[in-house]
């Protein structure tokens, strides 16, 4: 089969915890603060799903996420890419079985996506303090909600496996 059933799930809860990310950055605009909570959309599909399925998940969740969020078009597309790419190569050393080395993963991408955001659309304002107390308390939220957020989200998808009757193994590789 050209497309794992499985990538159709995990593109679905991508987009859902997109929507969810957005509707509590709505509720926290008064603050000032946002939270960037895309770590968790990469880690299953790079873990789970063979490469041409993993691909199509990744693009398609890195076209859902520029066309919904307020940034350069490409930027996420090429950034989750290139991010799932590097955790789809190195998935022979993280067991997916567990929550805990998918957390520390969902951790490294959120961070990498902060970076991302914030060389793309900070260089004007690198030399301005208030755009890196900005940065970090973005940064911080994000984090602190990504401790809560992350099991949940992972713990979800693997119940989404089940409840359809999917196998919910990662995919073997095939020079194991």
């Amino acid at each position: 089969m050209f497309l794992d059933p499985r990538s159709i799930l995990l593109f679905g809860a991508n987009a859902l915890l997109l929507y969810l990310t957005m509707l509590i950055n709505s509720a926290l605009v008064g603050w000032s603060i946002y939270l960037l909570i895309l770590g968790p959309m990469l880690v299953l599909p790079a873990l789970y799903l063979g490469h041409k399925s993993y691909f199509t998940c990744t693009l398609l969740t890195g076209l859902w996420v520029d066309s919904a969020l307020p940034s350069g078009f490409g930027l996420f597309t090429l950034g989750f890419l290139f991010a799932g790419a590097f955790i789809f190569q190195m998935r022979i050393r993280f067991r997916a079985e567990h929550n805990y080395h998918p957390i520390f993963l969902a951790h490294g991408v959120n961070i990498f996506c902060i970076l991302l955001v914030t060389l793309a659309m900070g260089i004007t304002y690198i030399n301005n303090l208030g755009f890196w107390m900005q940065v970090f308390v973005t940064s911080l939220a994000s984090h602190l909600a990504l401790l809560i957020v992350a099991p949940w989200f992972f713990n979800f998808e693997r119940m989404l496996f089940v409840l359809c009757r999917l196998d919910s193994e990662p995919e073997d590789l095939p020079f194991r």
